[in-house]
């Protein structure tokens, strides 16, 4: 089968894999097709279960937090975020919504009706373009981060409650487990090749293809769509250069008051108290849960800073070309792609503390000063990685014909 990177833009032939291999890139290493035991199958079955699991983990109760025996707060998912939204700050519930919820259920429904319909051969608009949105919605869907996030919420909100999981914080496990699952197996070459097989054969000269489903379509032009997906073969992305860089240009000067103010304010009977993302930290380690700590750094503040670093060196290498460090680059590049969803720890921390601890006259939760500049900063780092694409390295070096 002919695979044009979409990393590089090299176009290679990949001969048939046995059981269990796997091909990458000749020039950059990318990860190109692997020869899965499972097929496609197994993640059908795991999104079909995410579909049915997913409406109780939302509606059925996640936490119960009982405050020193004065108030009784039985959470669920689907009613944290009204209370998100009037108790601590609106660009928190709205993240909530849509990553929590929203987008990991319609990628569990793209998938039941892309490979569905090649399961049991149903006749479906362009499942092709319907199986592309299921894998771009990969990286904003994020039971796996909720789930963690849970984890250092519940050992958090214990400190001055007691909490105890529901039933729909085990469905909500679930439903993690099966996507990891699902992604895991998932052999998306097969997927792509039962939808419109790759050509056998490598073309002569220049040929055009597309960036997502790494397709070689021989006849067709750049500017077409892609037979197979539906997306823009040859797809210029000189202009999305300057919206990366805006991103990170804003988000620098937001980290001061979002790692230094309070994200959090809580107005309890024994006084104010004003958490910060460091306050947050330490609070774990005075319980002795200084583990999760450990997270809450790594996520809150190892990879951002890791991200800002990085985007700021791949930025400097597109203005100012070099074919040294090429492949590093590009390959540092999928390591920050992959963690960039990872600082939404600290806000799900925040959004589900706050309705199992939040009890009117008792301990009232508003939003902090450092609470928006936080959620800008990771929202406009993991833009800024979405708009990056490698390959803008690769032509500016003059690698790609």
């Amino acid at each position: 089968m002919t695979i044009t990177c979409a990393d590089c833009a090299a176009t290679q032939v990949i001969p048939p894999l046995p059981l269990g291999a796997v091909a990458v890139c000749r020039r950059c290493r990318r990860f190109l097709a692997r020869h899965s035991r499972m097929g496609f199958e197994l993640t059908l079955a795991c999104a079909m279960a995410i579909c049915i699991l997913l409406p109780s983990a939302v509606l059925l109760p996640v936490m119960d937090s009982t405050i020193r025996k004065l108030g009784f707060i039985e959470s669920r998912l689907v009613s944290s975020v009204p209370v998100i939204y009037t108790e601590v700050w609106f660009p928190l519930a709205f993240g909530v919504l849509l990553f929590a919820f929203l987008l990991p259920a319609f990628r569990a429904l793209f998938q039941v009706i892309a490979l569905g319909s090649l399961r049991w051969g149903w006749r479906i608009w362009q499942p092709g373009r319907i199986f592309r949105w299921s894998e771009q919605l990969a990286s904003w869907s994020m039971p796996d981060v909720v789930v963690i996030a849970g984890v250092v919420a519940y050992f958090r909100a214990s400190a001055p409650t007691v909490v105890e999981a529901g039933v729909g914080a085990w469905c909500y496990l679930a439903v993690a487990i099966l996507a990891l699952i699902g992604d895991r197996s998932l052999d998306r070459r097969a997927v792509w090749n039962a939808i419109l097989p790759d050509a056998t054969s490598l073309p002569d000269g220049h040929v055009a293809s597309c960036d997502v489903c790494e397709m070689a379509a021989i006849s067709r032009r750049p500017g077409d769509r892609c037979p197979r997906c539906g997306h823009t073969l040859d797809r210029d992305i000189a202009p999305r250069f300057a919206p990366a860089l805006a991103a990170v240009a804003v988000a620098i000067p937001l980290c001061v008051p979002a790692f230094t103010a309070a994200i959090i304010v809580n107005d309890n009977l024994t006084g104010v108290w004003q958490h910060t993302f460091l306050g947050t930290v330490e609070l774990l380690a005075d319980r002795g849960y200084w583990q999760y700590g450990v997270v809450v750094v790594a996520t809150g503040v190892v990879i951002p800073a890791l991200e800002l670093i990085g985007l700021i060196w791949m930025l400097a290498k597109v203005r100012f070309p070099s074919t040294r460090g090429l492949v590093t680059r590009t390959r540092l590049y999928r390591v920050l792609q992959r963690l960039a969803r990872w600082p939404m720890i600290i806000l799900f921390i925040a959004a589900i503390d706050a309705p199992i601890v939040d009890v009117r006259g008792i301990r009232d939760l508003v939003a902090g000063p450092g609470a928006t500049p936080l959620f800008l900063v990771i929202a406009l780092l993991m833009l800024a990685m979405a708009f990056f694409k490698p390959r803008l390295m690769w032509e500016a070096a003059g690698e790609v014909a």
